[in-house]
């Protein structure tokens, strides 16, 4: 039987993430790359004590190594300063932090397809009343693949990740729209938005209105928050 209370509280989501992100996705012990199996290790060995000083990312290895006191306390607290150090050292934030973001960016870019001016081209001809099939597409596979996202391209700065989420959530509402919505495939490069009320009735064009601008509004703070990032990858990697 476990010592260990099965009650015990249990590592919240946001927590987990920022000891990952930490790490890198990767072992902390220095010159371990591990990436495949890893755990959160509770440095003083008490499960319910779960600020963040307290926890690690370890391999499967190295965790057992830490449990069976091979690795102590004290080299677990070094590897967990190693990982602040380098965190705040400029080389890696320009190295690591900067890339991270702007391949973030350049998949956004794609996803919503600014044109030359840098400004998002919209999903189609007309926003939120014609839906391009090749933006349903891409954005259906970057949620299909979302654990890139939490993996290799969020920011190791919070404010920064903070953008970056609120981006993911703003194309993950943009793709609720169009799958939720009242939208007709037509077989060929676009949905088109089918109005509920007849054809030639205030309430038509008012219908169609309301949609337009609700997936504008979205996709305009998107470009606004692209903006502030692009600006925040310039001064990294200048």
């Amino acid at each position: 039987m476990s010592t260990y209370q099965s009650d015990r509280p249990a590592i919240q989501t946001n927590l987990r993430r920022e000891i990952e992100v930490e790490a890198g996705h990767e072992c902390s012990v220095t010159g371990c790359t591990e990436h495949t199996y890893l755990e959160i290790h509770h440095i003083n060995q008490n499960r319910e004590d779960n600020r963040k000083e307290n926890l690690i990312l370890l391999c499967d290895k190295h965790h057992k190594m830490a449990h069976a006191g091979v690795i102590d306390r004290k080299a677990l607290h070094n590897y967990k300063e190693a990982l602040r150090a380098r965190l705040n050292s400029n080389e890696f934030v320009r190295g690591q932090e900067g890339d991270r973001v702007n391949r973030f960016l350049n998949i956004v870019t794609d996803l919503l397809s600014y044109n030359d001016c840098g400004e998002i081209s919209y999903v189609g001809s007309e926003t939120g009343y014609w839906f391009e099939q090749d933006v349903y597409i891409k954005l259906s596979n970057f949620f299909a693949s979302i654990h890139i996202y939490n993996f290799e391209l969020r920011s190791y700065d919070r404010s920064v990740r903070d953008r970056q989420d609120r981006i993911v959530d703003l194309m993950q509402q943009v793709l609720n729209i169009r799958e939720q919505g009242n939208y007709r495939y037509n077989g060929s490069y676009c949905a088109t938005f089918i109005p509920k009320h007849a054809i030639g009735t205030p309430e038509y064009d008012r219908e169609i209105s309301a949609q337009k601008k609700l997936v504008e509004d979205k996709l305009l703070e998107i470009q606004k928050l692209a903006s502030e990032l692009w600006d925040y990858v310039g001064n990294r990697l200048a």
